[in-house]
C-alpha cells in the first residue's frame, strides 16, 4: 500500500529544494554583509592611516607627536568598538534568520508527518491504534524538544549580547582613561 503518489513525492522534493535554497540565500546574504563591513573598515583604515602619516610628517615638536599619538589612540578604540558591534549585529541577525527558516521548515515537516500518520491511521486496522498514538506522542515530544532548544538558544544569544555590551562599555571607559592619562603625561 503506497501512501504517496508521484506528485506528492515531487512536491516534497520541490519543497525541500526550496528550503535548501532559502537557507543558502540567507547564508550568502550574511556573507555579503560581512564582506561589505570588512571592505568599508579597510577603506576607512587606509584613509585614516594616510592622514595620520601626513600629520606625523608635519609635526615639529615632541608635544605635537604626543598629541598626535593620543588622538590616533582615541580614534582607534571607538572604531574597533563600532566594527565589533556591527560584526556582532550581522552574525546575530544571520543566526536569527537562519533559525527562523529552519524552524519554519521543521514545523512544515512536522505538519506533513502528522498528516501522513493521520492518513495512515484511517487506513490502519484497529489493532494498530496504540502504535499510532505512540508515534503521534513521539512527534509531539520532538516538536516540544525543538521549541525548548530554540528558546534556550535565543536566551543564550540575549545573554551573550548583554555581556558583549557590558564588556564593550568597560573597554571603552578603560581606553578613555588610559588615553587621558597618556595625554596628561605627554603634555607635562
Amino acid at each position: 500500500m503506497n501512501l504517496w503518489s508521484p506528485e506528492q513525492v515531487a512536491a516534497a522534493q520541490r519543497a525541500n529544494m526550496d528550503a535548501s535554497f532559502a537557507l543558502a540565500n540567507k547564508a550568502f546574504e550574511s556573507f555579503q554583509k560581512l564582506v561589505e563591513l570588512n571592505l568599508s573598515s579597510i577603506r576607512s583604515g587606509i584613509a585614516e592611516t594616510g592622514e595620520v602619516a601626513l600629520n606625523a610628517f608635519a609635526g615639529k615638536s615632541p608635544y605635537e607627536w604626543g598629541t598626535l599619538q593620543g588622538s590616533v589612540t582615541e580614534q582607534v578604540a571607538p572604531r574597533l568598538q563600532s566594527y565589533y558591534s556591527q560584526l556582532y549585529t550581522i552574525v546575530s541577525n544571520s543566526q536569527l534568520e537562519l533559525g527562523n527558516v529552519a524552524g519554519e521548515q521543521f514545523a512544515e515537516q512536522q505538519r506533513k508527518l502528522q498528516s501522513l500518520i493521520d492518513d495512515a491511521a484511517q487506513r490502519a486496522p484497529a489493532a494498530a491504534e496504540g502504535a499510532i498514538t505512540a508515534l503521534k506522542s513521539a512527534i509531539t515530544a520532538t516538536g516540544t524538544w525543538y521549541e525548548t532548544a530554540r528558546k534556550a538558544a535565543q536566551q543564550a544569544i540575549h545573554v551573550a549580547e548583554s555581556n558583549a555590551d557590558a564588556v564593550s562599555t568597560a573597554v571603552s571607559k578603560t581606553t578613555k582613561r588610559a588615553i587621558e592619562q597618556a595625554t596628561r603625561a605627554t603634555s607635562k
